[in-house]
């Protein structure tokens, strides 16, 4: 696994990204944005990434969580924006790397603290929107006020186009590839879906990019899905997605 790991560094080196590597976990993510956004680490949480803190100063922060993306399709894909620009790229430890136990350890850190990040920022007087498909309210218990439930990843991308210039914290989780799949992947090879998926999502994150305030840190997090889907992939290809690790892409909109 880790000469698998090591493989995938090589590659993006190739790429030209001589960027900063940083490991973390998954439940250091809420810390690590509340020390970013100037917030008190509430007791309980695990600490932040002092790392990841040191090289931000960001004024907003826009959290993006996209399901079946991870190293593996940053490497093959290679989504112009995200890639230029990158500023590091976080290898998120984490013993479940799938959608829902990733997001809800991003979200709540320790999960018997009862915290809440979005909550927590909103309770603390910051902007915070969540923006995500109706059912993921409920399954991360977003409140009501906060929140603006959608039926796609298309009204996702709308909608956070309206907020993303006034949010301090903003959540977007764009997840249509498995209803894609579902839907189109007997005509469709699955991982020509999941290419086009992540094509577009890079197209509207350079999109909000633009909408966005100056010093606004994008955090681009992906996950593995919901649940396992097979991707018909050959050669290297296969043990390469094999070793494909949950990753956070980070990079912050400066002055010019």
């Amino acid at each position: 696994m880790q000469k698998l790991l090591e493989w995938f560094m090589y590659l993006l080196q190739r790429l030209d990204l001589t960027l900063p590597r940083v490991e973390t976990t998954a439940e250091e993510i809420p810390a690590t944005i509340l020390k970013m956004l100037d917030l008190t680490v509430p007791e309980g949480l695990p600490s932040p990434d002092d790392e990841i803190v040191g090289r931000f100063s960001p004024k907003s922060i826009v959290m993006i969580m996209i399901d079946n993306f991870g190293l593996f399709e940053a490497v093959v894909y290679k989504p112009e924006t995200m890639i230029k620009k990158m500023e590091a790229l976080a290898l998120l430890n984490t013993d479940d790397p799938y959608a829902i136990p990733l997001i809800t350890t991003v979200l709540q850190g320790s999960q018997k603290t009862g915290f809440h990040l979005l909550s927590y920022v909103k309770r603390h007087g910051k902007f915070t929107r969540a923006i995500c498909h109706k059912d993921d309210v409920g399954t991360f218990d977003f409140e009501t006020e906060y929140t603006i439930p959608v039926h796609n990843d298309m009204n996702a991308y709308i909608e956070s186009t309206k907020y993303i210039f006034r949010s301090e914290l903003l959540y977007i989780h764009f997840l249509d590839f498995e209803s894609l799949y579902a839907q189109y992947g007997h005509r469709t090879p699955p991982q020509t879906l999941l290419e086009k998926i992540v094509r577009r999502t890079d197209n509207w994150v350079k999109v909000l990019m633009r909408q966005a305030r100056d010093d606004t840190l994008f955090v681009i997090i992906g996950n593995h899905g919901r649940t396992p889907i097979p991707l018909e992939y050959e050669g290297k290809l296969v043990e390469w997605r094999k070793a494909n690790a949950p990753i956070a892409i980070m990079f912050q909109k400066r002055s010019e």
